[in-house]
């Protein structure tokens, strides 16, 4: 059982930290009162994103006055690495250990979640280093559903997509994986980047504002009064808690 006795949590992550999220994302999360959360690079706080090839290059990141509002309405931030760089052996003190230092200083807060960049090629060099950094769980790239008793250094996401490209041919599914949370009691984190309205920014990477809405309409539809609304740092607090009474 999930905190004030709720059967299943949903949560949602933002990679990058978009400026673009207050205008099309936070209205929707008002609408239905979803909190957020923004995997945010270190080194990239409140300045144009600059991953030259990145579909989201040049936009702007959030800055540490709109984290902090965005703070008050209940969302989270985990650290998404110093640079987005894949992570191996030879940079995992810097993109992991380093960084969170960087983020932890910049927002004057704690930062206890990494979030794994890229691909979960990166995964193994960050989990090596994960204790070393301070922190209490990863955020991975694999799809699946999460459990109370999950690995935190292995949280798994849901990626939101208006499209993917083959062999899947996957496209929207409002209903991804919360059966599946509902009939097992656990715990879905979608993530997504920066929805827009109409057409999605990079269609395997990414929503559509309207398929935003559908997306929460669903959660909360399917879900009633069984749904736990959360941060991921909430969660994994809640689940550390329970774990060391």
């Amino acid at each position: 059982m999930w905190k004030d006795c709720k059967k299943w949590v949903y949560s949602i992550t933002y990679d990058e930290g978009c400026q673009e999220l207050l205008k099309h994302a936070l209205p929707v999360h008002r609408r239905y009162g979803v909190p957020g959360h923004v995997a945010l690079l270190a080194s990239q706080i409140g300045v144009a994103r600059d991953v030259p090839g990145s579909s989201y290059h040049g936009m702007m990141i959030l800055s540490r006055e709109e984290i902090e509002m965005l703070g008050e309405e209940g969302w989270g931030v985990s650290n998404h690495g110093m640079t987005h760089a894949g992570i191996n052996d030879e940079n995992a003190e810097y993109e992991v250990v380093e960084s969170r230092k960087v983020i932890e200083e910049a927002l004057e807060t704690s930062i206890p979640i990494f979030c794994v960049p890229n691909n979960n090629e990166s995964y193994p060099a960050s989990k090596a280093v994960a204790d070393k950094a301070g922190y209490t769980a990863i955020m991975t790239l694999y799809d699946q559903v999460n459990c109370i008793d999950t690995d935190l250094y292995r949280l798994g996401r849901v990626a939101l997509h208006t499209e993917y490209p083959p062999p899947f041919y996957s496209v929207f599914d409002p209903y991804k994986r919360l059966h599946q949370a509902i009939d097992l009691g656990g715990w879905v984190i979608d993530y997504c980047h920066s929805p827009a309205p109409g057409k999605a920014i990079h269609p395997w990477k990414d929503c559509t504002t309207e398929e935003l809405d559908k997306r929460f309409e669903t959660v909360l539809r399917v879900g009633g009064d069984d749904v736990w609304l959360a941060d991921p740092n909430e969660v994994v607090e809640y689940i550390l808690e329970t774990r060391s009474d």
